[in-house]
């Protein structure tokens, strides 16, 4: 994959809650250009910070994985409703971050992850879309396959995934 992403036909004046992840990032130290209807994401490193998760519950998953690839340790805090989505999602990024050999810790409101250096494992997407999406994400920074089952759920709310990550250099398959 390239050192360059530009996401395009982003609509920044609509009131989806999750576009904070933008922000997040950057306070992470994410080299991030916010134009019109556009952004662009170039290769840094990033640094765990703490979030309050609480206006942005499904960003939870995303934003695990991207804390054990930060330097230092990221804490995702009050989100409790995490708990209650399709599925407990605290619980299940800490168990499937756990299988990639990420140091992560489990809190009654949401998640501690610390730097990590994932490895390849098989993975159970639990049959949530914003599980599968996220732990994708991890495979993708790690230099073998990873497996995640019942990764269909994604279809749910984005058909064409694995399609649009293979169009900027993802190696991403999807088995029947």
């Amino acid at each position: 994959m390239g050192d360059v992403v530009r996401i395009l036909g982003l609509d920044f004046s609509d009131r989806q809650p999750d576009k904070a992840v933008i922000e997040y990032l950057h306070s992470m130290g994410a080299d991030i250009t916010v134009e019109k209807k556009s952004i662009i994401i170039k290769a840094s490193s990033l640094k765990g910070i703490e979030i309050d998760m609480n206006a942005t519950p499904d960003a939870l998953p995303a934003m695990a994985v991207v804390g054990a690839f930060a330097e230092g340790e990221t804490r995702l805090v009050n989100v409790p409703q995490a708990r209650t989505k399709e599925t407990d999602r605290i619980r299940c990024m800490a168990e499937e971050l756990k299988k990639l050999g990420v140091d992560v810790e489990e809190l009654e409101d949401g998640l501690i992850v610390r730097h990590s250096k994932p490895k390849a494992a098989k993975l159970d997407g639990r049959s949530d879309h914003r599980i599968v999406m996220a732990l994708s994400l991890a495979g993708m920074a790690i230099d073998e396959p990873c497996v995640i089952d019942t990764a269909e759920a994604m279809n749910v709310t984005f058909p064409d995934y694995v399609k649009l990550m293979t169009s900027i250099g993802a190696d991403m398959t999807m088995e029947e």
